[in-house]
């Protein structure tokens, strides 16, 4: 009797442990015997995804948070092979945005079998991609302090306090935008256009301008910080923007520097903090990055 061994290719699902729900996923994830796990630093992460690049796979699986999809993406930009997403983050913010379930098996099944692809415009700064969101200012300051506090609780919480710190201990920069001089707390830079208004303030239009939304506060105190954001929830940014304590701004590009004897400063991206030379050079990629999508649903 002769006896016929199929071998079967599994195919790998590169995981970020330290992401948010990363761990929890770990069980399900080891049922399915299609599937090999291989945990993933930011370190290790570039060389796997070049080696599945050279090897013509069609599609990459990573679980992370948007941090390590973006990590991800830098590598994958420009190439044939696709992104697919598991989201294993906290937020799960480009997840959402693909239309991901946050259901680690429905997740898995389109990552796996989906035939359905599309291509997303992605952000760019000195060379470096970001999915969702970047920002300068207290926003680097309050992640910095929730990463130290989270040591000792939970996110959550820890975001929390962190907030009330950054808040009480709030301080001004100046910072110069296409070579205008602004003094602000804090710039935001999304990836097509968001909501100005609570309690949506900051979530995609869905029929919005594409390109780079610059949000720019001008305030210089925590006082002037508190009445703005007590505005900001009562009225939205558009009368503000009127007084000209908010700047809102559709660009294809922006260039953002601190003429500072310091040439480097940190950048959030997609909730990570990456410490980038100055001036940062910002700009916008349409269909930049090619992804796994689920059947019949196209993202924004």
């Amino acid at each position: 009797m002769t006896e016929i061994l199929l071998a079967i290719k599994k195919i790998p699902v590169f995981i970020n442990l330290n992401s948010g729900s990363a761990k929890h996923l770990l069980p399900i994830l080891k049922r399915f015997r299609e599937v090999s796990i291989q945990p993933i630093t930011p370190a290790t992460l570039p060389d796997l995804i070049k080696a599945e690049i050279a090897a013509g796979e069609d599609r990459v699986i990573i679980c992370g948070g948007d941090g390590t999809l973006a990590l991800a993406a830098n590598h994958l930009a420009g190439s044939n092979t696709a992104l697919a997403v598991l989201p294993g983050g906290t937020l799960n913010h480009f997840a959402h945005y693909l239309g991901i379930p946050t259901d680690v098996k429905q997740a898995l099944s389109i990552a796996l079998h989906s035939q359905a692809m599309d291509t997303v415009d992605v952000g760019c700064v000195n060379n470096r991609l970001f999915l969702n969101t970047s920002s300068v200012g207290t926003y680097v300051r309050f992640v910095r302090t929730r990463d130290y506090l989270e040591r000792y609780m939970g996110y959550r919480s820890a975001s929390v306090l962190a907030a009330i710190r950054r808040l009480v201990r709030l301080r001004s920069s100046r910072l110069f935008f296409n070579a205008e001089k602004v003094r602000t707390p804090l710039a935001f830079i999304g990836l097509r256009e968001r909501e100005l208004s609570f309690p949506s303030l900051g979530k995609e239009l869905e029929q919005g301008a594409h390109g780079l939304h610059v949000i720019i506060l001008k305030v210089e105190t925590r006082w002037e910080m508190i009445r703005l954001m007590f505005n900001i929830i009562v009225r939205g940014l558009d009368p503000l923007q009127k007084a000209r304590k908010v700047d809102s701004r559709m660009l294809e590009s922006v260039e953002i520097d601190n003429h500072y004897r310091k040439r480097s400063i940190y950048v959030a991206l997609d909730g990570e903090l990456t410490l980038q030379n100055t001036p940062l050079k910002y700009h916008y990629i349409k269909n930049g990055l090619k992804v796994v999508i689920p059947p019949e649903i196209k993202p924004l």
